[in-house]
């Protein structure tokens, strides 16, 4: 019996997604050349919420390789050293809040 072949059932980029990307990877590769969240969202001409929910659309259902750090901003991951940062970034913000007890 034949395996059936897995179907690609990703979207297509939106219109938003692909600009995004775009900007992204045309100016803002790697930790050096990141941009704040802030101005990234007034360059592309969309609210905050709306570039977090277009950053999150790219990296979990299209892929690609972007971090958002508190430090450096978002950029497009391009080396083992951007890579490194990104798994960082994910550890700690991953790991559970410790308070401490006055």
């Amino acid at each position: 019996m034949a395996k059936a072949k897995k179907r690609n059932t990703r979207r297509p980029l939106t219109a938003t997604e692909a600009h995004l990307w775009t900007c992204l990877r045309a100016f803002h590769q790697g930790h050096r050349a990141g941009i704040s969240p802030a101005i990234l969202a007034s360059q592309v001409g969309l609210s905050e919420r709306r570039l977090r929910a277009a950053l999150t659309a790219l990296v979990k259902i299209h892929g690609r390789p972007i971090c958002t750090h508190p430090d450096h901003g978002v950029f497009v991951i391009r080396d083992a050293q951007d890579a490194a940062l990104a798994q960082r970034c994910r550890a700690d913000h991953s790991s559970p809040v410790r308070h401490r007890q006055p």
